[in-house]
């Protein structure tokens, strides 16, 4: 139980540090590389992308997860907590179709990109695996939505019995 909560609470924040140090340090040593043995990493700057790839995608949770998501609010604060409280769970639903039909986009690259047996050019990966993960990342922001929903339903129930 205990690594379930903290995978809850920390696992976007854990897959965000390891792809920022993954890029950190493919792209030290491939400066390293070039500018002192003068024969760079070919396949460096391609795992550096996919991680920022991917890190976009993880920080989309991350942020759903930690309550932080851009947003202009100057209007909903002049209203009642009540209707912030309604408005956030329609903006909510709003955000889990937008992700859904994310979800459904990727999920058709990812089967497309299987079947075909895409690779990617300098590592020769399966390509799948990439849209694969990024998928998944949708679907976990979607979770967390859900996870924002509830609070905020269960919470409104909470403030209406004091």
């Amino acid at each position: 139980m205990r690594l379930i909560r903290w995978l809850d609470e920390n696992f976007e924040l854990a897959v965000l540090a390891v792809l920022l140090a993954v890029m950190s340090v493919l792209s030290f040593v491939n400066v390293i590389m070039r500018y002192c043995f003068k024969n760079a990493l070919s396949w460096s700057d391609e795992v550096c992308c996919y991680c920022l790839a991917l890190s976009a995608f993880f920080a989309l949770s991350c942020a759903v997860r930690q309550g932080v998501s851009i947003r202009v609010d100057t209007f909903v604060t002049l209203l009642s907590p009540k209707t912030q409280k309604i408005l956030e769970i329609i903006c909510s639903v709003i955000m889990l179709g937008f992700l859904a039909v994310l979800l459904a986009g990727t999920g058709r690259i990812a089967a497309t990109s299987a079947g075909i047996g895409q690779k990617s050019p300098a590592l020769r990966l399966p390509v799948a695996g990439l849209y694969g993960t990024m998928a998944f990342a949708v679907a976990l922001s979607m979770f967390r939505y859900v996870q924002f929903i509830w609070r905020t339903v269960t919470k409104k129930e909470e403030e209406d019995e004091k």
